[in-house]
C-alpha cells in the first residue's frame, strides 16, 4: 500500500517530536539516567510530549528565524525551562554540568538544528560568540559517548553541511539581514527528520519527494510512504493526529537594542525598519 502526505512544519515539528520521545535511547535514558532538551523550537514540542508542560515552542529558544531575518530571542520572553532536565523521568532542577557530572552513560543531550544534508550531517547556528550550547557539550559528549539526538525537519535540507559551514563565520560577514552567525557540522548523533520518524513509529519505507508551496504550505514536505497496509494505515492515522499543528507566532528582539553590530537594521528603531519588517509577527 502507497499513500502520499503533505506536513507544514508545525505539523512536522510535532510529528518528530512523538518520535523522539519513543527513541529506545531517549527511554532508556529516561529509565537510568538523564534526558536534557536544549533550546529549539522543535524542542519545544519534544518538552510538551515529554514532561506535559504548557510551553510555547517559539519561546523555548535563544535565537530564531522568524520575520525575514535571524534574530534572538528576547530574553524575557524565553521559556525558562531551558534547558529542560529529566532525572529518570521526573523534571529536576539541574544544570548542563550538574548532569554531566553525575555522570550516566545513558543520558541523552537532545538538540535542535538549522540543517541536514543527504549524508545525515546537521548544520547548528551558533551566533553567541562563546559558540552557545554546542560548545558547552560536545567535548562531555564526544570523549564519554554519550548520546546527541538532532530533531530536524527536512524544510532545513541543504546540500552539504561541511560545505555551508566553510561560507559562515560572524566576524567574516559585512552585511547581515539579522544575526551574522558561524555554524557547527556535526555528525555524532542520531538524526531524527520526518523520515525516519515515520519509518520508526510505522515501519514504512518513505521516501521525501517534493517541498515548499503557498497558502500556508511554505516550508512544506511532500512524502511518499510505502508498505504493508497495517503500516501504511498506522501512517496515515499518525499525520491525520498532527494536521492542523496551529502556526507560530515569531518572538524577535528589538532591532534597537540589538548586539549585531553587522545587521542591516542594527539600532534602528521601529519607526526606521523597512515596511516588511514592521508588520505584525505572525
Amino acid at each position: 500500500m502507497k499513500a502520499m502526505f503533505v506536513l507544514t512544519p508545525p505539523e512536522s515539528r510535532r510529528l518528530i517530536a512523538r518520535a523522539v520521545v519513543q527513541l529506545p535511547e531517549v527511554q532508556t535514558a529516561l529509565e537510568q539516567a538523564y534526558v536534557c532538551v536544549v533550546g529549539g523550537t522543535t524542542n519545544g514540542y519534544i518538552a510538551q510530549e515529554l514532561a506535559g508542560l504548557d510551553i510555547a515552542p517559539q519561546a523555548f529558544t535563544a535565537g530564531t528565524s522568524a520575520q525575514g531575518v535571524l534574530c534572538v530571542t528576547p530574553a524575557d520572553q524565553r521559556d525558562p525551562h531551558i534547558p529542560l532536565v529529566l532525572h529518570r523521568g521526573v523534571v529536576v532542577d539541574k544544570s548542563m554540568t550538574d548532569v554531566f557530572e553525575d555522570f550516566h552513560l545513558e543520558t541523552v543531550v537532545i538538540k535542535g538544528a538549522n540543517a541536514v544534508d543527504p549524508e545525515g550531517n546537521v548544520g547548528i547556528i551558533t551566533s553567541g560568540f562563546d559558540g552557545g550550547t554546542v560548545a558547552a557539550t560536545i567535548g562531555y559528549m564526544t570523549s564519554t559517548g554519550m548520546q546527541y539526538i538532532f530533531p530536524v525537519g527536512l524544510e532545513k535540507l541543504i546540500p552539504s553541511v561541511p560545505e555551508a559551514v566553510q561560507w559562515t563565520g560572524s566576524k567574516t560577514f559585512d552585511y547581515s539581514m539579522g544575526a551574522h552567525f558561524g555554524m557547527y557540522c556535526l555528525h555524532h548523533g542520531i538524526v531524527v527528520t520526518e523520515v525516519q520518524a515515520l519509518q520508526s513509529l510505522c515501519g514504512v519505507a518513505v521516501m521525501h519527494v517534493a517541498s515548499g508551496g503557498i497558502g500556508g504550505n511554505e516550508g512544506a514536505v511532500i512524502l511518499v510512504a510505502e508498505g504493508t497496509e497495517s503500516e501504511v494505515r498506522a501512517a496515515i492515522d499518525l499525520v491525520e493526529s498532527v494536521k492542523g499543528e496551529p502556526r507560530l507566532a515569531a518572538l524577535k528582539g528589538e532591532c534597537k537594542d540589538c548586539l549585531y553590530d553587522r545587521c542591516a537594521y542594527h539600532g534602528m528603531d521601529d519607526s526606521e525598519l523597512p515596511a516588511w519588517l514592521q508588520q505584525s509577527p505572525t
